[in-house]
């Protein structure tokens, strides 16, 4: 019995197919809650960016319009209890079963039509989150008391049970925005991440604040995913001539996989704005001196060009790259797939490093 011989042409369609998608992909979330819960902190803490603006008073002008922060879209709606926006009509008005998810938030207790629109949900199969917020609060004034934090928090969990009456949610969650790595902000978004399907997942993991160590350990195996993708697009396009080189690249390629890793790990400027709010100067000088360091080395056309000529004696020592002439663009395809690799594992590899340093830092802090 013949073997059927894959085509390597039809290998690479499928990565740049599956690069497409995973960067299309859109996780819509509906945050719903009264105003003064703390969606918008709840929101920027998910994201790890301040996208939504913070208040006491509804902030949001147009609840129909989403938040966005790459593939994450939150949809900040007020709860259904109020006349503008009667719970009857209120699935079909802001086209809640359009949702992937939806957190309903909550820094007290459930109310009837809270109730009601979790059952809805329920019914048409839109997994629910139950989040009560400012958890520290209530603990420090248990504390104040002489009551134990462990306590208070079994307390709030088994009040917040009571009140849901038997309906079967997602999970009910105490969170901090004060402290996004304590509590249960990171089962949340453990939770969010296993009830998605296929390229949302990835995009989720990839797009999320790092809150746990597991969290981290699933966007390098989605890092890992975004090189390989890349480095098969370099082996497909091998276009750009870069001097000093003996073979051809797509430059601007390396560039756009640069920033793919970076925002993974949350190097970005708007990320590490975030994250300096819970350090103290040190170590907000220290971490940010470190994202630059990886910006410098991996950010730009030039710096990208510097690694190539770099790494390229040792790649095209190792293959038959002088023979490029005579054998034609397959090994040339051989030796961009393998540089993209090598270069993108290095930029894995020193995000990584920066990012569990800030984790940790938030952590002790």
């Amino acid at each position: 019995m013949k073997t059927k011989k894959t085509n390597p042409t039809d290998i690479l369609n499928k990565f740049e197919k599956d690069l497409e998608s995973y960067k299309n992909a859109k996780i819509k979330c509906g945050i719903i809650g009264r105003s003064g819960t703390g969606k918008s902190s709840l929101i920027n803490t998910i994201a790890g960016e301040h996208i939504a603006e913070v208040g006491e008073i509804e902030t949001t002008m147009n609840v129909k319009e989403p938040i966005e922060s790459n593939g994450l879209w939150f949809y900040d709606l007020p709860g259904c209890s109020t006349s503008n926006f009667p719970r009857e009509d209120y699935i079909k008005e802001f086209k809640v079963n359009e949702f992937d998810c939806v957190i309903l938030v909550t820094a007290d207790r459930f109310f009837e039509d809270d109730l009601y629109l979790i059952q809805e949900l329920i019914k048409i199969k839109i997994p629910v989150f139950i989040v009560r917020t400012k958890i520290d609060f209530s603990i420090e004034r248990g504390i104040k008391r002489g009551i134990p934090a462990e306590e208070t928090y079994t307390k709030v969990y088994n009040n917040l049970i009571e009140n849901l009456n038997g309906l079967k949610v997602k999970g009910v969650y105490l969170t901090s925005a004060d402290h996004p790595k304590e509590y249960d902000f990171s089962k949340l978004l453990e939770d969010i991440f296993f009830s998605l399907n296929d390229f949302k997942k990835e995009r989720f993991i990839a797009d999320i604040n790092i809150t746990s160590e597991n969290i981290l350990k699933e966007k390098r195996i989605i890092a890992k995913k975004i090189v390989v993708r890349h480095s098969a697009l370099a082996a497909a396009n091998g276009l750009n001539p870069i001097i000093g080189l003996d073979i051809s690249l797509d430059v601007a390629l390396l560039v756009k996989m640069s920033k793919e890793v970076q925002t993974i790990y949350g190097l970005n400027e708007e990320q590490q704005e975030f994250n300096i709010q819970f350090l103290d100067k040190k170590s907000a000088k220290f971490i940010a001196s470190k994202a630059l360091q990886y910006t410098s080395k991996y950010g730009g056309k030039e710096a990208i060009i510097l690694l190539l000529k770099k790494v390229s004696s040792s790649v095209i020592t190792k293959t038959a790259s002088k023979w490029v002439p005579f054998v034609g663009q397959a090994i040339a395809a051989g030796i961009g797939f393998k540089m993209t690799s090598w270069i993108g594992s290095d930029m894995i590899n020193d995000a990584e490093k920066i990012a569990v340093e800030t984790y940790e830092a938030i952590k002790q802090a």
